[in-house]
């Protein structure tokens, strides 16, 4: 720690910090332009100059000056106030004057600190700027004429984001920030930009001209996409979610968002929103009341035949656990979410090995890890905020980062990554060998660890050399990424888990709770073994046991039955199975063959066309409860905006239901925290409004193992063909939710098939062309997107629209073969 002097107040700080970080500590306020909290210092804007006893002579820029002891500081003086009001006088040469019309008006750094500085003339005189601005994208505006260059734009996209779609081009006064090129903005649309800029140079689009900043409302809750639990401000007027507003100081994601969360909210406040029951008369959906929609559900729940409940898991802890009281008063065994098996990564691979249901260790962990291994380049695809942390690690950390995929991606473009590029279906194979490297090697962490021998015999078949002629990973790749992991120092391994992701869960569980065991990572003090759901609260389902009962049936099964007629009814939540589910026939059959078919939504998906009962439900801004996010971190959600019509929160919905049933409702939200934390003894127990702005993470910052059993398991399946295609997650959407965003619509508004550009050239195929993709007696009817990711004889479609048929050709696949032409 160093001591120094801060305006005559005694200040104790650790070494790492600058002067800047000291002030900010002690609660002395200086302005700065070019600094950002999450970004490594500049120095560029020198509004932050200071004075320092022992550097008499000059002022230092106290956002880049590091404290040392006894290091007295003067902050404020004449002579500094002269100064900054110079700099800024400078600043505001070329600089247009337009606070009226922009957008940043009223929260504008710039606008703030002239009017502090009392820059009311100038003495400076030049010519203002007059670059055209850049309406090239539909999210983000580039008006360079207010640009200050403090460069945070810059940063933030090259340290966090690792896109690197901005720079400092020409130099004096004609310096500017530009693109490629100086071409318009085209890359991930995250946003990070907008959220840094401290002027009005970059503005969201979908937010202009909506409100001035005083006039919104700010609520603070947790985004509703993906298992990372980002914080999101919604800024509210008029009873819509207008935009999202910059937070970096709540949550676990430090203010990053991706272009989901940042762009993706417009669902919430869409005319297309279900606002009254409908109940099936005559062959068609018409409006009812609740009572008599309810009613329905009721009586359906319990049909003679049986009842099924599938959910999503973008429901709250709370509405879980009302949930599974409205199934045991039902009498419903038969209840399970996410399509039943993608889960059993978690719930039977690592639990098999780790004895463990979660992740081991907490986001930040990874951002200061050594070696990290991600199982699939789709990472950062479904879970891009927490990518944004391996960035950091692999850019400000030089973290070696190792990729086993099928395809390449975004990490595999980042310094000091290697991609394990295996067969697709694969995957299992490559984890598997490197788990026999490190036993056959000596490399092995066996202390304490079981079933040795037999995991020894059982992976003969996966020496690195048989693995490498299978999947096209060679051997010394294997070895290496093996040795590498064991002598990480502090390691991370991360999966990601989700419908699209099905296939070979469970056996992807064990073959990474192995490797993690063998390598050490699952015993080091920190980070280890992430596996993180597809869904807002994909781990609050797990841990609240939304899973079938002993006599119950998962939701395959359920599917399964009430295709055949064996299934009295079904009760499908916050889920579109005709769209996202595998053998999307059966899943039609099971609708039409189910005696009752009721689905509790917010659109009336294609699923819910097909209901004899569609209840509207509220969206993740209207809701109060709480989300446990992939890192175990329970999170507070609270409401912005009133539902649209008569939509309920599902909270509300089952709580209804259950007096429908006779049982007793809980009176709200913070009673049933308190009976689910009662009953989860890892849970903590604590009140809903005791849960802080950083949420409370179940377990402690560390997971241990439980067990240290190793499991042996067998190789996956690829398939063989001129061409493979395989399905996963777009960067743009999250399940089909953002089908109905006008923002990832925006970026990618149809179904597509990506090839490789020298499959392309061979078939003669051009991005943008309509071609036929033939798999599983299905014809396919799709856009081509030619890139240079792909592999030779690999194709890919994401799995988020309705209608293309695609969960017709996989049904349980990882991969299949298929045939493509144009036309």
């Amino acid at each position: 720690m160093v001591n120094l002097t801060i305006d005559g107040k005694q200040v104790t700080v650790p070494k790492t910090y600058t002067i800047y970080e000291a002030a900010r500590e002690a609660g002395i306020d200086i302005p700065v332009l070019c600094y950002a909290k999450k970004l490594l210092p500049f120095g560029a804007c020198r509004v932050c100059l200071v004075e320092v006893e022992q550097m008499k002579g000059r002022l230092i820029p106290s956002c880049t000056t590091p404290v040392t002891e006894g290091m007295v500081v003067t902050t404020t003086s004449e002579e500094i106030r002269k100064v900054r009001k110079t700099v800024l006088e400078f600043l505001l040469v070329n600089h247009v004057v337009e606070c009226p019309v922009c957008d940043k008006g009223g929260e504008c750094e710039l606008q703030d600190l002239t009017y502090e500085y009392e820059v009311v003339t100038n003495r400076f005189v030049g010519e203002k700027f007059h670059y055209p601005t850049d309406e090239n994208n539909p999210f983000i505006e580039r008006n360079m004429n207010r640009c200050v260059l403090c460069g945070r734009c810059v940063r933030v996209c090259d340290e966090i984001v690792a896109h690197g779609s901005y720079s400092f081009v020409e130099r004096g006064f004609e310096t500017k920030i530009a693109t490629a090129f100086d071409r318009g903005l085209h890359c991930e649309f995250c946003g990070q930009c907008v959220s840094l800029c401290p002027v009005g140079a970059l503005l969201p689009r979908p937010f202009k001209f909506k409100a001035r900043p005083w006039q919104l409302k700010e609520v603070d809750t947790v985004c509703g996409y993906c298992g990372n639990g980002c914080t999101l401000t919604l800024g509210v007027k008029d009873n819509q979610v207008q935009t999202i507003r910059f937070n970096d100081k709540n949550g676990v994601n430090d203010g990053n968002l991706c272009i989901r969360g940042r762009f993706g909210y417009s669902y919430v406040n869409s005319d297309q929103r279900l606002t009254r029951p409908l109940v099936r008369k005559g062959g068609e959906l018409v409006e009812t009341s609740w009572d008599e929609a309810l009613e329905a559900v009721a009586n359906g729940l319990k049909d003679s035949k049986g009842a099924g409940i599938i959910t999503g898991a973008r429901l709250t802890n709370e509405e879980f656990f009302l949930l599974k009281r409205l199934a045991d008063a039902a009498g419903v065994t038969s209840l399970d979410h996410s399509g039943g098996e993608c889960y059993k990564v978690l719930t039977e691979g690592v639990k098999d090995v780790l004895g463990l249901t979660a992740s081991t260790g907490t986001f930040p962990q990874v951002e200061t890890a050594d070696v990290i291994l991600s199982i699939r380049s789709d990472f950062y695809e479904t879970h891009p905020v927490f990518g944004m942390v391996v960035n950091q690690a692999v850019k400000r950390h030089e973290a070696k980062l190792l990729v086993l995929a099928d395809k390449k991606g975004k990490f595999t473009k980042l310094p000091n990554a290697e991609t394990l590029l295996t067969r697709p279906g694969l995957e299992v194979d490559v984890l598997n060998a490197m788990c026999v490297a490190l036993l056959e090697g000596g490399k092995a962490r066996t202390e304490g660890v079981s079933g040795i021998d037999e995991f020894k015999q059982a992976m003969a078949e996966f020496a690195p050399a048989r693995v490498a002629e299978r999947t096209g990973v060679s051997a010394e790749a294997i070895v290496a990424a093996a040795e590498r992991l064991a002598e990480a120092q502090k390691g991370a391994i991360l999966l990601g888990y989700g419908l699209p992701y099905t296939p070979a869960s469970r056996e992807l569980g064990l073959a990474a709770a192995n490797l993690a065991l063998l390598a050490g990572l699952a015993d080091q003090e920190e980070a280890g073994l992430y596996v993180c759901g597809e869904k807002a609260n994909s781990q609050g389902a797990i841990d609240l046991g939304v899973l079938p009962k002993e006599d119950g049936l998962g939701a395959q099964a359920m599917l399964a039955a009430a295709a055949e007629g064996k299934l009295g009814s079904l009760y499908i939540i916050g889920e579109d199975p005709l769209t996202t589910y595998p053998d999307g026939d059966r899943v039609e059959k099971a609708l039409a063959n189910a005696g009752f078919v009721v689905v509790q939504d917010l659109f009336l998906s294609p699923t819910a066309a097909k209901a004899d009962v569609v209840l509207p439900a509220a969206s993740f801004a209207e809701k109060d409860g709480t989300f446990t996010n992939a890192e175990r971190r329970i999170q507070r959600v609270r409401p912005g905006i009133t539902s649209p019509g008569e939509a309920r929160t599902d909270y509300a919905i089952f709580g209804a239901l259950l007096e429908k049933l006779g049982a007793q409702a809980p009176a709200g939200p913070a009673e049933v925290f308190g009976e689910l934390c009662a009953g989860l003894a890892d849970y903590p127990q604590i009140g809903l409004d005791e849960i802080g702005p950083q949420g409370v993470v179940w377990g402690g910052e560390k997971l241990a193992p439980k067990t240290r059993n190793l499991v042996a398991v067998g190789g996956g399946k690829s398939a063989e063909g001129r061409f493979l295609l395989t399905t996963g997650s777009s960067l743009y959407h999250s399940g089909s939710t953002t089908t109905h965003a006008d923002g990832p619509l925006a970026a990618v508004p149809e179904p597509y098939v990506e090839l490789g550009r020298e499959d392309a050239a061979e078939l003669g195929i051009k991005d943008g062309d309509s071609v036929t993709v033939k798999a599983g007696g299905v014809d396919l009817k799709l856009k081509a997107k030619v890139g240079a990711r792909l592999p030779k004889g690999l194709l890919f479609a994401p799995s988020h629209f309705a209608g293309t048929g695609l969960n017709r050709v996989f049904r349980g696949e990882a991969v299949v073969a298929a045939e493509v032409a144009k036309g």
